[in-house]
């Protein structure tokens, strides 16, 4: 699981800014109460003002209550013993959920100063390209990406960075609130592109990621090249070659008897 640490810091007590994390994530909200002291026998509470006071994080004289503590946080929160001796109140929130975007308020009674950070939580995933149709001269492949958050863009390139017509259809967001998104690219066998690339892209969270396949040059008839996917995954797509389904036919028809392939 790729862990990503984000450190926020704020100088003013009731300065509300945002801090950035993506689904499973570890994201570290930290605050700085100005005191240069230890503050580890102080009451510390981190709670969730949407949609209502909720208690993410209580602790007293350097001991975690749980009694009144959201479940959905249970086993996920830490505060960091060593910043409390500098003054430094850093709540660490574990594998990051959708469900923990929002707004939450530290609240360190020795001063009764509140301090607010707005969480933003987003989700990725890698495209998956697969052959939707042959048509003779054509080939039609489709990308589907699935699990983003908020709503991402789908584009098809060529590895020289050209963009590619194609049809995709709108996101669809299911009741998880992740988006499911699609898109279908049609190649004619005098395309001159053999290596496609299908992007996934969304801009509030600079997150991309994108899958690559190589169309030999007799891919009319021949076999897909394996994918390569940016995170370094590789996925292999078979394309059904025309001809060789041609082939099958008139030998089943002469009752010989051909070894079953995927397509």
């Amino acid at each position: 699981m790729e862990v990503l640490v984000l450190l926020l810091i704020c100088f003013s007590a009731g300065e509300a800014l945002n801090v950035r994390a993506l689904v499973g994530d570890d994201v570290t909200l930290s605050v700085d109460t100005k005191t240069s002291s230890d503050i580890g026998e102080a009451i510390v509470e981190w709670y969730r003002t949407d949609p209502a006071p909720d208690i993410v994080h209580l602790q007293r004289k350097r001991r975690t209550i749980y009694e009144h503590q959201n479940p959905a946080y249970r086993g996920r929160t830490m505060l960091s013993a060593e910043d409390l001796d500098r003054g430094i109140i850093s709540l660490k929130l574990s594998h990051v959920r959708l469900a923990d975007e929002g707004n939450y308020t530290c609240l360190f009674k020795s001063t009764e100063n509140m301090y607010s950070v707005h969480l933003l939580v987003g989700a990725a995933s890698s495209p998956v390209i697969t052959l939707e149709e042959v048509k003779g001269e054509v080939l039609v492949l489709g990308c589907r990406a699935k699990g983003w958050y908020p709503q991402p863009k789908l584009s098809w390139w060529t590895t020289e960075g050209a963009l590619l017509p194609a049809v995709t259809m709108p996101a669809n967001q299911e009741e998880d609130r992740l988006y499911n998104i699609s898109s279908t690219l049609v190649v004619e066998r005098k395309s001159p592109n053999r290596h496609l690339i299908c992007r996934v892209h969304q801009e509030l969270f600079n997150q991309t990621r994108e899958t690559e396949i190589h169309l030999p040059e007799n891919f009319f008839p021949g076999l897909v090249q394996p994918c390569r996917t940016s995170d370094g995954l590789f996925a292999v797509t078979g394309v059904l070659l025309v001809a060789m389904v041609i082939l099958g036919i008139c030998l089943q028809k002469h009752s010989s008897k051909l070894p079953k392939r995927d397509g």
